[in-house]
């Protein structure tokens, strides 16, 4: 889903294998349901009243694409078996900005390769992950990188080593990790509804990490409580409010930004699903 603009801002003042049986593994497939949810089109509206449009389209249970109405932007999603293994986003002119390649071991995604070209220049990294256990995940997750504006070359990327919980269904629980001196971490909570994306063969699974902040899940986000200390002090939290359908799918969710940097801020979600 589109990327909030206020998660954003804070993030920016803020910085710069093993078994099978995984239950989150099991979360996405959509057996049981004969005809299962699909999410068809979401609309983020933002507290100064812009409006967002998002529209899915799908091989059976497959995400094939994304389009971004507004910005005329497109991700075209690859599938190698049930696992997504390439996004490309697309720009309106048809020019390839990002691309992300995943690898899989045991079903469970161990590395995200990020090639960026709408930056001057282009710039590649790759983030790991590894499974300490079922619930315990190291992330080496990509920070900064240093740019030469007479060369065109990156080089310095910095990383931090996160260290990740997953709760029993498969969720975020919590994130902690420690860059230039601060310590930032963060706890999760959920409800028990299913999340917009819950049928989509793979998606959860590839795109939990990217944000990090616990709105792709199996179920919906009800608080994040973010604290950070060290270099730089303060708190970021999150309270979402779902209302929902007869099959406990989201028809709207309420989501409260709240920083101690840039105040609070709401964005209301729309979702239409395929029934």
């Amino acid at each position: 889903m589109k990327k909030l603009i206020f998660s954003s801002l804070a993030i920016a003042v803020i910085s710069s294998c093993v078994s099978n049986d995984n239950p989150a593994d099991h979360r996405d497939n959509g057996t049981t349901e004969n005809t299962p949810y699909l999410l068809k089109k979401s609309t983020e509206i933002t507290q100064d009243g812009q409006s967002f449009v998002v529209d899915y389209k799908y091989n059976g249970t497959k995400i094939t694409e994304s389009f971004d109405v507004a910005n005329k932007e497109k991700t075209i999603y690859t599938y190698d078996g049930d696992n997504i293994v390439k996004t490309k986003l697309y720009d309106k002119n048809g020019i390839l900005k990002v691309m992300r390649e995943f690898t899989y071991a045991n079903g469970k995604m161990v590395s995200e390769k990020v090639t960026d070209t709408h930056q001057p220049g282009t710039l590649v990294y790759t983030e790991s992950y590894q499974y300490l256990s079922e619930s315990h995940i190291k992330h080496n997750d990509y920070q900064s990188v240093t740019y030469n504006p007479s060369t065109g070359v990156y080089s310095n990327i910095q990383y931090v080593d996160k260290d990740i919980y997953l709760d029993v269904n498969g969720n975020l629980l919590s994130s902690t990790y420690t860059h230039n001196g601060t310590t930032y971490s963060t706890t999760f909570s959920y409800d028990g509804n299913n999340h917009p994306m819950k049928n989509v063969k793979g998606y959860v699974k590839m795109d939990m990490f990217s944000l990090g902040d616990g709105e792709t899940g199996y179920n919906n986000l009800t608080n994040s409580n973010g604290n950070y200390a060290g270099a730089l002090n303060g708190t970021n939290k999150t309270k979402g409010v779902h209302t929902f359908n007869t099959a406990s799918y989201p028809t709207q969710s309420a989501m409260t930004y709240t920083s101690s940097g840039f105040g609070t801020n709401v964005h209301t979600y729309l979702y239409e699903y395929n029934k």
